[in-house]
């Protein structure tokens, strides 16, 4: 009988992801090859049978990505930050797979809760006016620095910040909505846009929101017979991006597991909307449109007279 690679799982506990990997509890030790799962209730690693980490979702409290080295080169790694009983403070391991990126997002989706603008709302409320200045500030922005945050609202001191995160802001969160809402991290991935941020704070779950819309670089060209639309889409596939004309207004859609692209654009001139083209090359988009014959563009006293 062929004996199952599986190692055993508790009762009702069911296996969401499973893929061979490395893990890195320490940079002495160095790392390990073997199987990762994530399942309903843990995320663990075994080596032939053998669990050598585990830890329950519910520890995790936060899940990143970052460089390290690996075999001859640097390469992304997820570092899983996580609680253990009886010890104070946060511990931290590394996994790698092929699949990392969904592993990431998967293991955030099932310990974060998605930070909504009423979320912040709820957390704001009980604090004082600059701790909310603090707090709005990452919520627009995603992140800062200990430095942005000290300017932000003219802090005497660093450790100024420092106190009020650890002790005023992040202590609030927890009570309202059963978590931390900030963490720090010596080097993340920014997901909008692909940057590596070092040594900042981060509003935790903020990269979930899929209401979230970041705004879109574009311009608009009057080239004589046609008009030019070029806009930034940042990580979309050419054939994801969907074009819809009505009249004198373009909208463009294109889907990302990390944004929803929706930009509605009013254009100066009716357009044969039968006569366009797109290109798409380097997170840049260009769309070219063909004008109707025999109708100027329209300028602002004009629209203004239209809407009388």
């Amino acid at each position: 009988m062929r004996r199952s690679r599986k190692p055993p799982l508790t009762e009702g506990e069911q296996v969401i992801l499973c893929e061979q990997g490395g893990y890195l509890s320490n940079l002495r030790t160095g790392w390990k090859l073997g199987h990762h799962y994530l399942t309903n209730k843990r995320l663990f690693f075994s080596q032939a049978m053998r669990v050598v980490f585990e830890t329950p979702l519910a520890c995790i409290t936060d899940v990143t990505a970052e460089e390290r080295a690996f075999v001859l080169g640097r390469k992304n790694v997820i570092c899983i930050s996580y609680r253990r009983p009886k010890v104070e403070g946060t511990s931290k391991a590394r996994i790698i797979m092929a699949s990392l990126e969904t592993w990431r997002k998967k293991i955030y989706e099932m310990i974060v809760p998605p930070i909504n603008e009423e979320t912040v709302n709820e957390v704001t409320e009980e604090l004082d006016s600059v701790d909310q200045e603090i707090l709005w500030y990452l919520w627009q922005n995603g992140h800062g620095t200990i430095n942005e945050l000290a300017e932000l609202v003219s802090a005497p001191t660093h450790m100024d910040i420092l106190l009020r995160i650890r002790e005023v802001i992040n202590p609030t969160a927890e009570r309202i909505i059963g978590n931390p809402i900030l963490s720090f991290e010596k080097s993340k991935i920014d997901s909008e846009t692909g940057e590596k941020i070092l040594f900042s704070w981060w509003l935790i779950g903020r990269e979930q929101l899929g209401e979230r819309r970041k705004e879109v670089l574009l311009d608009i060209f009057d080239e004589g017979d046609y008009i030019d639309v070029v806009m930034e889409l940042l990580g979309v596939q050419e054939e994801d991006i969907l074009l819809k004309m009505e009249k004198d207004k373009l909208t463009v859609f294109a889907n990302t597991p990390n944004n929803e692209y929706r930009e509605e654009i009013l254009l100066p001139r009716e357009i044969d909307a039968e006569n366009l083209t797109k290109k798409y090359n380097n997170n840049i988009l260009k769309i070219r449109l063909k004008k109707l014959r025999g109708r100027g563009l329209k300028t602002a006293g004009q629209d203004e007279r239209e809407r009388q």
